[in-house]
């Protein structure tokens, strides 16, 4: 059974009460390792951190891909 994955990123910057969140998604398919989604992760890590006083920071979240029941 292949399935695609999705990958959730969740990302903020700053502190809880001064800063951003946003999330970032990826399908990854089933041959895609976990080195390749965290290459990926990680990529998106070093484009975001301009500042070092700063520093964004991140959650990953694997799951899979919603199929719809009236399509298996």
């Amino acid at each position: 059974m292949n399935e695609d994955y999705v990958v959730i990123v969740d990302r903020s910057a700053g502190n809880e009460s001064v800063g951003e969140m946003w999330q970032e998604t990826k399908v990854f398919g089933p041959d895609d390792t976990l080195f390749k989604v965290v290459q990926w992760a990680q990529r998106l890590q070093s484009a975001h951190n301009t500042s070092e006083r700063a520093p964004t920071n991140f959650r990953i979240t694997l799951t899979r891909a919603h199929k719809d029941s009236e399509g298996e």
